[in-house]
């Protein structure tokens, strides 16, 4: 609860809906009431971190930014600066826009932020407690769908939109979950406007068409209607190889171990940019 109304920073988060690191930056937005311009950035292989076709469409912009292809990254247009790594991210949020907030929740900056009191941070540092408990709340959502077309891959799209679409939501509203999803999977971009999980959720608005409803269902629909060109991606996605032109980078990831286990190529083979 904030005691003035929120500021209207000018952010841009690049993101996809299936990282658990991107929704502890989505869970802040939300806690501090604070508007983004959300490029959603699906991954194109589990392979390996930051590899990406000409069918990516916002990646490249995280380039230019001077960010790396690891998610989330912010954009703070009105700080001038951009950032990786979610508890950066979350942190700076905090730092300046919450100072009108009422009190930050106490477990939120025991699990996200940076320990005010030196003999606090001495404490939190020599116990892992902290970070398994949060890794834990926030890995559970994703593995409760551990699905390719549940923002976690891209799918063929019919066209792009002229601009942006707006979505009303509330972090934790599964059908807010289910749209995000389907958003992230199109690489549609859009402005998100945090809203309380009492309001009527979530409402879609496409400035391109006018169109504009409540509710999962009919916004779901409509992106399938709008937007696909086909079939979302399925579970042979996951086993993706790394794109034969590789227009980005090739660290290698923590699932990397698990495709090696059924493949000959060797480790120090994985192909670079």
């Amino acid at each position: 609860m904030r005691s003035r109304p929120a500021p209207r920073p000018q952010l841009t988060l690049y993101e996809y809906e299936a990282s658990p690191w991107c929704r502890r930056v989505r869970e802040t937005l939300c806690v501090l009431e604070l508007e983004a311009d959300v490029r959603p950035c699906p991954r194109s292989t589990l392979r390996v971190e930051g590899a990406y076709s000409s069918t990516s469409v916002h990646k490249p912009e995280v380039t230019r930014a001077g960010g790396r292809l690891l998610f989330p990254f912010l954009v703070d247009h009105t700080a001038g600066v951009a950032l990786n790594q979610s508890a950066t991210i979350v942190e700076h949020l905090w730092t300046a826009y919450g100072a009108d907030v009422v009190e930050r929740p106490a477990v939120d900056r025991w699990l996200n932020g940076r320990p005010a009191l030196d003999v606090e941070r001495v404490v939190l540092e020599a116990s892992l407690l902290s970070k398994l408990v949060d890794f834990m709340l926030l890995a559970a959502p994703s593995g409760a769908r551990p699905w390719a077309h549940c923002g976690l891959f891209e799918a063929p799209v019919a066209k792009r939109p002229e601009r942006p679409l707006v979505l009303h939501a509330c972090e934790p509203e599964p059908g807010c979950r289910l749209v995000r999803e389907k958003l992230c999977m199109l690489q549609l971009p859009y402005r998100h406007v945090p809203r309380p999980a009492a309001a009527p959720l979530p409402h879609l608005e496409d400035p391109n068409t006018g169109w504009s409803s409540f509710g999962a269902p009919q916004a779901l629909e409509y992106l399938e209607a709008e937007y696909a060109a086909g079939p979302p991606p399925n579970f042979d996605a996951l086993f993706a190889p790394i794109p034969e032109l590789n227009l980005g980078e090739a660290r290698r990831s923590w699932f990397s171990g698990v495709f090696d286990l059924g493949s000959s190529t060797p480790r120090d083979r994985v192909p670079r940019r």
